[in-house]
């Protein structure tokens, strides 16, 4: 008898921590490093607008030198989010992130 995969909704943070699109550069660092966390959902309002990773910030930080920590967040975030439902399996959620080339997704 084959096993079923768990669903990712047994694993996912239910109430992430997020950022509006306008905080900066340095305001993202501070929820990531108070969190513990490398990702952040960056939100328009209630809409979701992309995904921002701490190498994503740091890659910004190196582009501008000295000026990126003032920076808007939407300018080193992502648009391409891999989202998921909450019963997908984790099977297919890994199979996601080798196929994109990413270690994040976000449940909706």
């Amino acid at each position: 008898m084959k096993k079923h995969a768990p669903e990712v909704g047994q694993f996912m943070t239910h109430l992430p921590v997020e950022a509006e699109r306008c905080e900066t550069i340095a305001d993202a660092i501070a929820l990531m490093d108070e969190h513990r966390i490398h990702h952040l959902p960056v939100m328009n309002g209630t809409r979701l607008k992309g995904v921002v990773s701490l190498a994503d910030i740091l890659r910004l930080r190196a582009e501008r030198r000295g000026e990126g920590d003032a920076a808007p967040l939407e300018d080193a975030c992502r648009s391409d989010i891999f989202t998921v439902g909450p019963l997908t399996p984790v099977d297919d959620v890994a199979r996601g992130f080798l196929q994109r080339g990413t270690d994040c997704a976000v449940v909706m």
